[in-house]
């Protein structure tokens, strides 16, 4: 999900496809499946990812952008680039700091730089 929409595998595709030569781009398809813990194929698609996931659910209040940049460069040195953006698990939504789609806002900044 972006922005709490849900997303498909070939548009989430085109979108890691699209960053591949930055520095912090995701792993996309099989032919740099080495290169990602525990490599599988998502569904049908030729869209690699590690078997291990990143919840991100604390960023943005628990985790400021600094904290969550280090723990996504600890992940990626680990090969992890499935990334899971829900963040209401262990925030309520009451919880002052919480405003929808700052997960994503971090995660679209660690891409952009």
């Amino acid at each position: 999900m972006i922005l709490g929409k849900p997303i498909s595998a070939a548009t989430l595709s085109a979108i890691f496809a699209a960053t591949t030569s930055s520095v912090r781009a995701l792993s996309t398809s099989s032919s740099i499946a080495t290169k990602v813990a525990g490599a599988r194929c998502l569904g049908g698609t030729d869209l690699v990812v590690s078997e291990a996931c990143l919840g991100t659910m604390t960023f943005g209040v628990q985790n400021d952008a600094k904290d969550a940049f280090e723990q996504l460069d600890f992940a990626r040195s680990c090969g992890v680039n499935f990334i899971d953006t829900a963040e209401l698990y262990p925030v309520p939504l009451t919880a002052p700091e919480w405003r929808a789609g700052s997960t994503e806002e971090i995660i679209g900044k660690y891409i952009e730089s």
